[in-house]
């Protein structure tokens, strides 16, 4: 990927906010009633943590593009790959509350057919986390989260649509000895339904904790377009190809909504209205402030209907103690 990835604006400003909530208001990392659980690895936008901590989460996926995919035109031949670097943060004000910053990074997306490389910013989007049931005795913890998306990344990579989203989602964790169980219920609701697809998701971890340092795990993570944008191919057609109209095209003859990171608003990406991937994977406890997890990640659906072949998402999770 390009040098200037490093110098990602989305995780300066994300890094910056977070030095400057630690030096406003020192804060217990999380409640040690649940230290010994982690956060899971895939869909790392929509398969959150009901836990509040304040850690730091860099993210290095490489995504393969679907070989072919269902468009208006009929089936296309895309290929190739895309790879992703990002960081994600959290600040908790105490067990119950939290600043979540969910999505930011650049985009290098390298397709061997039909459309063109480009690289690009990801949209930034940030939020707050609210436990209303906190159980440590029970080792449960049921989580409430509203996210925003700002339109605030470039079109080159199918990010920056419209008026931006809220996402609003259940987060729970629960503990079995040592089993986890935890998932995510939510909505994406575009500002702007012309240009951004209404989403209905459900993510789903469950982990072992087979010593206290290695958690194999299995995550489910499923999709469904409740409504699709309008936004429609420019009347250049397949001559937009390489210009500035090109996710313009692709969104107006996709019959699907690509996938977690892009929301393609397109009049037709309701054809397929589903996507669930599986993804298997562990997590190392390294040190009680260091975690590292990797999963390889795979569609369940048919991968035509999506812009999902396969994923390799690799993290560490940095957590913050005072």
């Amino acid at each position: 990927m390009k040098q200037e990835v490093f110098l990602s604006r989305g995780i300066l400003s994300v890094f910056l906010a977070l030095v400057i909530a630690i030096l406003i208001r020192p804060c217990p990392v999380f409640s040690s009633d649940f230290d010994r659980f982690i956060m899971p690895v895939s869909n790392p936008v929509y398969l959150g943590d009901a836990r509040n901590i304040t850690m730091l989460r860099p993210i290095y996926m490489y995504h393969n593009l679907s070989h072919k995919v269902d468009t208006r035109l009929g089936k296309v031949p895309v290929d190739g790959h895309a790879e992703i670097l990002a960081v994600q943060a959290t600040y908790a004000f105490n067990e119950r509350f939290s600043l979540v910053a969910v999505k930011d990074g650049y985009v290098d997306c390298d397709p061997d057919d039909t459309m063109h490389s480009h690289s690009g910013w990801a949209d930034l989007a940030a939020g707050l986390q609210y436990s209303f049931f906190y159980k440590p005795e029970k080792d449960c913890i049921i989580s409430a989260r509203l996210v925003y998306e700002l339109p605030s990344g470039s079109d080159d990579v199918f990010q920056g649509n419209g008026d931006g989203n809220i996402a609003p989602a259940l987060l729970f964790l629960k503990g079995y000895g040592d089993l986890q169980f935890s998932g995510t219920l939510g909505f994406v609701i575009p500002i702007d339904k012309n240009e951004e697809n209404t989403l209905f998701y459900d993510a789903w971890h469950l982990s072992y904790a087979v010593t206290s340092w290695f958690h194999p795990l299995i995550e489910l993570n499923h999709f469904y377009v409740i409504d699709s944008g309008d936004r429609e191919a420019p009347s250049s057609g397949v001559g937009a190809l390489g210009t500035s109209k090109e996710d313009d095209l692709v969104a107006g003859i996709a019959e699907f909504n690509g996938c977690d990171l892009i929301n393609l608003g397109g009049k037709y990406n309701d054809g397929n209205r589903n996507l669930v991937t599986l993804a298997l994977g562990s997590r190392f406890r390294v040190t009680e402030w260091l975690d590292f997890g990797m999963a390889y990640e795979f569609s369940l659906t048919d991968e035509e209907k999506s812009m999902f072949d396969d994923r390799y998402t690799i993290d560490a999770v940095i957590t913050l103690r005072f």
